[in-house]
């Protein structure tokens, strides 16, 4: 991690279900990207790195990482929200915001092999 980067925020997120059950993706990047803007946030469709916070039992939720400054911002959008989507959120320890690059690598394996995060790479 450079000393410069801003810490990382992970936001457990409501998410809407399609027929199957399954996340719908296009309604969650469209949500997100409202709220956070584009490239300013990555996400798993499944817990990877830590259980889901108990405030989120009942819902069904998937992580979110992106930058606290931009998380911040993110969670006053949501607040004019009925019902509001973000159920918690929590800072990332560096353990966790290797893994979170680990997933941006995953994601995009084309970015020279540095694990850039999609606002990382938006600003390259």
């Amino acid at each position: 991690m450079a000393p410069f980067e801003e810490p990382l925020r992970c936001l457990a997120v409501s998410v809407v279900l399609d027929e199957a059950g399954e996340v719908d993706g296009i309604e969650l990047e469209a949500f997100l990207n409202h709220i956070a803007g584009r490239h300013q946030w990555l996400s798993t469709t499944e817990w990877l790195f830590v259980e889901p916070p108990a405030e989120a039992e009942g819902h069904a939720t998937v992580p979110v990482a992106m930058p606290q400054g931009i998380a911040v911002q993110a969670i006053l959008n949501d607040l004019t929200n009925e019902p509001q989507r973000i159920i918690f959120d929590l800072p990332t320890t560096p353990a966790e915001t290797r893994k979170w690059r680990w997933v941006a690598f995953q994601s995009a394996p084309n970015n020279q092999g540095r694990g850039r995060f999609p606002w990382e790479a938006a600003h390259a």
